[in-house]
């Protein structure tokens, strides 16, 4: 996501299905400010600031539920319909938090092997199945910013609890990469965490991907080179389509030589 991709504070309400009045009360707070404000007031958001967002909303979100309703004083024969119902809400407030502590976890862990990883050094590794949300992305599109906001709200409509870290990759034809052209995408898409109950749209299948960590201070094609050579010299054939995954994007990192995708494309077998 690309800090030139900017909304009105409707828009970005909009987008993330929220009323517009909690986005003013939260600016108001302080807690979750625009990234531009104009000399009349009027607010400018940032597509990377969605992240922002999600991260602020499930942490408001969980001490919210912590606090369980003991306004009210039941008589009697209600007790045991209250207890239930408390022990009905601990359930579904384990259950987010562990599928927050699994996102956290995959997002820490990228982070650990992305800043180990020498930049373009290419492995090749088993991966299991991943489930993809999916967005197509039209042919001759001139930007990338309403097919973002698609797809944005393609996954919140769908996951069940929304995810405290939303990681949109692309995919690139290798036909164009052939051609010198990294701009052309097919897809958007975000992966699901390991034992996710949402439907995908797609699958990563199981199998062999060469793998490469990118700093996004050289071009995209340079990274794609990379993968080919270590191919070529392993006698291996690859797949139809390279995925850029973000790693340290730029919300989490100002310099692009901070912010790290992973490359990873399919080997064919047999």
């Amino acid at each position: 996501m690309h800090e030139s991709q900017r909304l009105s504070a409707g828009q970005f309400a909009q987008l993330l299905q929220i009323d517009r009045h909690e986005l003013d009360h939260l600016d108001v707070l302080g807690w979750f400010v625009p990234a531009e404000r104009d000399k009349n007031g009027r607010r400018t958001y940032y597509l990377s600031q969605i992240n922002e967002w999600l991260s602020l909303q499930t942490t408001l979100n969980l001490k919210r539920d912590l606090r369980l309703d003991t306004t009210t004083k039941p008589n009697e024969a209600d007790h045991l319909a209250v207890l239930k119902q408390q022990q009905a809400l601990v359930d579904q407030l384990l259950g987010q938090l562990n599928v927050a502590q699994s996102q956290i976890a995959q997002e820490i862990t990228g982070h650990e092997t992305a800043q180990r990883a020498i930049a373009d050094e290419v492995t090749i590794v088993n991966r299991p199945t991943v489930g993809l949300l999916t967005t197509d992305v039209p042919e001759a599109t001139p930007t990338l910013t309403a097919v973002m906001q698609q797809h944005v709200q393609h996954v919140l409509k769908t996951m069940p609890q929304p995810p405290v870290n939303l990681t949109i990759g692309r995919v690139h034809p290798k036909h164009a990469l052939m051609e010198g052209d990294a701009d052309q995408l097919t897809t958007l898409y975000t992966p699901l965490t390991f034992g996710s109950q949402t439907q995908p749209d797609q699958t990563l299948t199981t199998g062999r991907y060469v793998i490469a960590y990118h700093h996004l201070d050289q071009p995209l094609l340079h990274g794609y080179d990379q993968l080919m050579t270590f191919a070529k010299a392993h006698g291996l054939t690859l797949g139809a389509a390279m995925y850029e995954q973000p790693i340290i994007s730029s919300w989490q990192a100002a310099d692009p030589a901070q912010q790290v995708v992973r490359l990873l494309m399919a080997v064919k077998e047999g």
